[in-house]
């Protein structure tokens, strides 16, 4: 087990103290679901943003992004150039929309536009990629504490689990909001100590350690090629990119909550583009860390003498942070503390949009409807009973992300793994949101909840071929792309029925 001197435990101790009072503290009062869900539309922008970045990173940039150039290069950089169309496509598109409609959840957008059908349907494959891919993400963090205090792995995932369902029950969405803009500034200053560290500590001057990673082609970005099925080529990975970060800020209700708490859209746009912004140096600095790790190993081949040869790649940052560096400084306490941050991060903004959609996709309308045959109203202790319903929902999707990050706790390939799974499910997602602001009278509401469940059984049938087969037919980053085009020019050969129900909610926005 790893060994923690006395400031080590004064950092960890200081960095849950924080976040739980801050939990505490700013999501105190909470009256309503306005308030639990959008933190009463007052929230900063920048916060907003820091918050994104927080959710943004989550454990598998902090953990195994370095993996990735410690034994490539910086391939994973390519996609940064398709993502930032991407996201302009929705500070200008999607998120002018979902304002203008006034929407707690961007399901409820759907619902509006094209009807009952669509939400639902949407709503469900966001509960499905949401679970899968933050469970992973957990999965990635609870590897990395597993490794650091030796301990079991069941108890690291129930652990930070844990904390995040404290918080994120008591204080909604204002709390998540905070807590993250707290950890995004505790693991970007521990990656920022670790690369100080690596050039202190390994041999030679920082000139020296980046010709090192340099002749060693670490630096390596781009990769040219014709081969539309390899994975590592820049136009592959540039299409990927500008149609995965569509779906994730357009079609995800757990990025997309955040930007809907600002109080207007000019504010909601900005949050964005200065997520946009800090993006590259971000990614940039975890990546560094990877290059930096080859050098300090003396490259992968001398890795043994560290006890590093049998670690896989995903796995080197946290065998680093738990048997090279010092105890006693705060450092090792510091980056202890940056993992979890990346765990919780990520973790508590799914809790929050999961419990969110649950509540206003389907509770909600459901309880609408037996009113409606009971013949009664609203009552006044509506906005109670839906508060404890939310909070009941926050600790069941808490629970279920722990057992995704338990069922795939063998993957060697978590990165890989979250792009393919969530890509399966976002692009029927992002076809109809597109279809519904690019379009006025195109998409029936039952046409749209088949076709977006068509495209994903469709792509489960390709992967499920691959891998019997053994062979690469289509590569993972075109999952989604053939995804949201399916479903878009699907939905759009037909016309909303009845007639005039997207022409009047077009001519009300």
């Amino acid at each position: 087990m790893m060994q923690l001197g006395t400031l080590d435990l004064a950092v960890l101790a200081a960095y849950f103290a924080g976040i739980l009072l801050l939990g505490f503290y700013v999501g105190r009062g909470e009256r309503d679901t306005r308030d639990f869900f959008l933190g009463g539309r007052n929230q900063h922008w920048l916060i907003v943003g820091l918050s994104i970045v927080a959710t943004e990173v989550s454990a598998l940039t902090f953990l195994i992004v370095p993996g990735r150039s410690f034994e490539t290069n910086f391939w994973y950089l390519q996609m940064y150039a398709g993502s930032i169309v991407g996201r302009l496509v929705i500070v200008y598109l999607l998120l002018p929309a979902f304002y203008r409609s006034e929407v707690t959840t961007v399901y409820e957008y759907l619902g509006l536009r094209f009807g009952p059908w669509t939400r639902s349907v949407a709503s469900l494959m966001f509960f499905a990629s949401r679970i899968i891919g933050s469970g992973i993400r957990l999965l990635a963090a609870s590897l990395a504490l597993a490794i650091i205090f030796d301990i079991p792995l069941t108890w690291v995932v129930f652990g930070a689990a844990g904390v995040a369902i404290l918080y994120s029950t008591f204080g909604g969405i204002k709390a998540i909001i905070w807590t993250d803009a707290l950890q995004a500034l505790v693991f970007l200053g521990g990656a920022v100590a670790v690369v100080i560290f690596l050039f202190v500590a390994t041999p030679g001057s920082w000139t020296q350690n980046l010709a090192t990673a340099y002749d060693a082609e670490k630096f390596r970005t781009i990769t040219w090629g014709w081969n539309f099925n390899n994975d590592k080529v820049f136009w592959v990975l540039a299409i990927h990119a500008v149609v995965q970060n569509m779906a994730a800020f357009g079609a995800d209700q757990d990025l997309t909550q955040r930007m809907l708490t600002c109080p207007d859209l000019r504010r909601a746009q900005r949050s964005l583009i200065f997520n946009t912004v800090m993006g590259l140096p971000v990614v940039c600095l975890f990546l560094l860390i990877g290059a930096l790790l080859f050098v300090y190993y003396d490259g992968a081949s001398q890795a043994a003498a560290h006890g590093a040869m049998d670690i896989s790649p995903d796995r080197i940052f946290a065998h680093f942070i738990a048997t090279a560096l010092p105890t006693g400084i705060g450092l090792k306490g510091l980056l202890v503390a940056g993992v979890f941050a990346a765990a919780m991060s990520s973790l508590d903004s799914a809790l929050g949009a999961l419990s969110s959609s649950a509540v206003t996709d389907w509770y909600r309308p459901l309880m609408a409807r037996r009113r409606r045959k009971r013949g009664t109203r609203l009552s006044d202790t509506n906005d109670r009973v839906e508060m404890r319903v939310a909070r009941g929902f926050t600790v069941l999707f808490g629970l279920l992300l722990a057992g995704v990050a338990l069922m795939f706790a063998d993957s060697t390939q978590l990165l890989e793994d979250t792009f393919g799974w969530v890509g399966l499910i976002f692009g029927g997602m992002l076809g109809v949101f597109l279809l519904g602001a690019t379009t006025r009278t195109r998409g029936n509401d039952r046409i749209n909840a088949v076709a977006m469940l068509s495209s994903v059984l469709l792509l489960v049938v390709v992967k499920a071929v691959q891998e019997k087969n053994d062979v690469v037919y289509v590569a993972w980053p075109w999952w989604i792309v053939i995804g949201t085009t399916w479903t878009y020019l699907t939905s759009c050969t037909f016309k909303a029925t009845p007639p005039s129900t997207a022409a009047a909610f077009h001519r009300n926005q």
